[in-house]
């Protein structure tokens, strides 16, 4: 599942944009659907928009990657220019998802700190191991090509 996962985010691409919405203050989930979306404020999973759950906007209530879309990322400085209210209010939204989610798997409250807890001490050792099963994923599609395979 894990080299699925880290296959899957080599197809996928990050872009730079350049455009940016105002975050309304108003963050929702977003509409639900297997399109890739750019830009705007009603789909969930969507990238570089504003107020919806997604990824490389600003104004939403938590990420949420659409599997093998492409992201647009907006510049840090666009992200920065959010209003008070508006941050307080995706903060307020992801921690009742978290929450929900929580329950949803049944995880108590001190499971929960006991996770994160645990997970602040082996990150770095998660993101090591990513970087070299990328790259060993990286060097066995190499030598699929250099063999004439694919």
């Amino acid at each position: 599942r894990e080299r699925r996962r880290l296959l899957e985010a080599e197809r996928r691409k990050e872009f730079k944009r350049d455009k940016s919405r105002d975050a309304s203050g108003n963050p929702k989930h977003g509409d639900e659907d297997d399109e890739e979306h750019v830009g705007g404020n009603r789909w969930a999973g969507g990238s570089g928009g504003a107020d919806t759950a997604g990824l490389g906007g600003k104004g939403g209530p938590y990420r949420l990657e659409k599997k093998g879309q492409n992201v647009h990322q907006i510049s840090d400085e666009a992200k920065a220019q959010i209003s008070e209210e508006a941050r307080e209010a995706a903060q307020k939204m992801a921690e009742e998802a978290r929450k929900k989610r929580v329950e949803e798997i049944e995880m108590g409250g001190g499971d929960y700190d006991m996770y994160t807890r645990i997970l602040s001490e082996v990150q770095g050792e998660v993101e090591q191991i990513r970087r070299v099963l990328s790259a060993a994923a990286a060097r066995q599609k190499e030598r699929v090509w250099q063999r004439g395979g694919e």
